[in-house]
Protein backbone atom coordinates (compact mmCIF):
# COMPACT_ATOMS: atom_id res chain seq x y z
CA UNK A 1 0.00 0.00 0.00
CA UNK A 2 2.56 2.82 0.76
CA UNK A 3 4.61 1.32 -2.41
CA UNK A 4 1.32 1.98 -4.48
CA UNK A 5 1.68 5.63 -3.18
CA UNK A 6 4.89 6.38 -3.61
CA UNK A 7 4.64 5.10 -7.24
CA UNK A 8 2.01 7.34 -7.83
CA UNK A 9 3.26 10.26 -6.37
CA UNK A 10 5.88 9.53 -8.69
CA UNK A 11 4.18 9.17 -11.68
CA UNK A 12 2.69 12.88 -10.95
CA UNK A 13 6.20 14.16 -10.54
CA UNK A 14 7.22 13.11 -13.75
CA UNK A 15 4.05 14.30 -15.48
CA UNK A 16 4.76 17.54 -14.28
CA UNK A 17 8.29 17.34 -15.37
CA UNK A 18 7.26 16.46 -19.06
CA UNK A 19 4.92 19.11 -19.32
CA UNK A 20 7.48 21.70 -17.04
CA UNK A 21 10.39 20.48 -19.82
CA UNK A 22 8.11 20.72 -22.88
CA UNK A 23 7.10 24.20 -21.96
CA UNK A 24 10.72 25.23 -21.35
CA UNK A 25 11.37 23.69 -24.77
CA UNK A 26 8.39 25.96 -26.89
CA UNK A 27 9.01 29.07 -25.14
CA UNK A 28 13.02 29.06 -25.33
CA UNK A 29 13.09 28.99 -21.41
CA UNK A 30 16.10 26.34 -20.59
CA UNK A 31 15.82 26.84 -16.60
CA UNK A 32 12.55 25.52 -16.78
CA UNK A 33 13.35 23.03 -19.26
CA UNK A 34 16.42 21.49 -16.85
CA UNK A 35 13.56 21.85 -13.97
CA UNK A 36 11.37 19.84 -15.52
CA UNK A 37 14.10 17.13 -16.75
CA UNK A 38 14.97 17.24 -12.70
CA UNK A 39 11.66 16.77 -11.80
CA UNK A 40 11.43 13.57 -13.72
CA UNK A 41 13.90 12.21 -12.49
CA UNK A 42 12.91 12.56 -8.92
CA UNK A 43 9.23 11.04 -10.24
CA UNK A 44 11.26 8.15 -11.58
CA UNK A 45 13.35 7.82 -8.42
CA UNK A 46 10.30 7.51 -6.04
CA UNK A 47 8.47 5.62 -8.57
CA UNK A 48 11.42 2.79 -8.19
CA UNK A 49 11.19 3.47 -4.46
CA UNK A 50 7.67 2.77 -4.62
CA UNK A 51 8.64 -0.91 -6.06
CA UNK A 52 10.97 -1.62 -3.81
CA UNK A 53 8.48 -0.73 -0.65
CA UNK A 54 6.13 -3.22 -2.82
CA UNK A 55 8.50 -5.78 -3.07
CA UNK A 56 9.69 -5.78 0.68
CA UNK A 57 5.68 -6.09 1.92
CA UNK A 58 5.38 -9.24 -0.66
CA UNK A 59 8.16 -10.65 1.20
CA UNK A 60 7.48 -9.47 4.39
CA UNK A 61 3.94 -11.38 3.60
CA UNK A 62 5.55 -14.20 2.59
CA UNK A 63 7.76 -15.00 5.67
CA UNK A 64 4.93 -14.53 7.82
CA UNK A 65 2.83 -17.64 5.90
Amino acid sequence: MAGEMDRLKGQGKEIKGETQEFTGEMTGDRSLERKGKLEQMKGKAQQAWGDVKEKAEDIKRDIQK
